[in-house]
Parts: structure tokens; C-alpha cells; sequence
């Protein structure tokens, strides 16, 4: 079995690239916040959950800004699966 092979970065080298990618995405030289479709993030989500990513628990603790539309619809839904288990 062969090992797996990583690479490692410096910490300056690994953050410059990850501003430069959220710079190409949103086209800002500025990036904190990245806009992205729910429609788009929820799959890649979901195969992070199903497939148990380490990275998915690193981000668990952040928090997510959501539209108040939606936060009223996951209420809604939250409760009515506690309904539904009891």
C-alpha cells in the first residue's frame, strides 16, 4: 500500500493562496465573505457530512450568515422534526 502523499506549506504561502483564489472567485483584491448559491454549497455539505471530513469539524464552530427567510423555514423545519421523534 503506498503512503499518501501531502505537502506541506508554509503558513504565509497556504493563506496567500487562499486569499488569491477568493480574489479570483469574487474579484475583489479585499475578500472576507464569499457570496456562493445555497444551491451550491448544500451538496458539497452533504458529501463533506457523508463522507466524514476532517475539515468540515475544523469550521463547525463559525458562524454562517443566512437570509432571515430561511433561518424561519430551518425553525420551522427543526421543530417539526422534534415533533415528529417524539
Amino acid at each position: 500500500m503506498s503512503k499518501p502523499s501531502l505537502r506541506l506549506f508554509q503558513a504565509n504561502d497556504s493563506s496567500d493562496r487562499r486569499e488569491r483564489e477568493l480574489d479570483r472567485i469574487t474579484g475583489s483584491a479585499d475578500a472576507k465573505t464569499v457570496a456562493i448559491p445555497l444551491g451550491k454549497m448544500v451538496p458539497l455539505l452533504m458529501d463533506a457530512v457523508r463522507n466524514d471530513r476532517a475539515w468540515l469539524r475544523d469550521f463547525a464552530d463559525d458562524t454562517v450568515r443566512i437570509d432571515a427567510d430561511l433561518y424561519g423555514v430551518l425553525l420551522a423545519y427543526s421543530q417539526l422534526r422534534q415533533t415528529a421523534a417524539a
